[in-house]
C-alpha cells in the first residue's frame, strides 16, 4: 500500500519539474535578451550601422523588452 501511495502522490512530479525548468530557461533567455540589447544601446551610431541598425531600433526592442511586448504605438 505504500509503494501505491508514493507512486500517487508522486505522479504530476516530472511535469512540475518540467514547467520549474522551462520558466528558469525562459527568464535566463529574457535576461540575455535584455543584456545584449542595454549593451547595443551603448554604442556609438557608427558601430551600429555597421552591424545594420540604427539607435531607434534598438531603442524600440529596449522599450518593447521592458514592458514585455506591451508598447504603446
Amino acid at each position: 500500500m505504500g509503494i501505491t501511495t508514493y507512486k500517487l502522490a508522486f505522479a504530476g512530479s516530472k511535469e512540475m519539474v518540467g514547467w520549474i525548468k522551462s520558466g528558469f530557461s525562459y527568464y535566463r533567455r529574457w535576461r540575455q535578451r535584455e543584456r545584449d540589447l542595454r549593451h547595443l544601446s551603448e554604442l556609438p551610431d557608427y558601430l551600429l550601422d555597421d552591424i545594420g541598425l540604427d539607435q531607434n531600433i534598438v531603442d524600440a526592442e529596449l522599450r518593447k523588452s521592458l514592458t514585455g511586448g506591451k508598447e504603446k504605438r
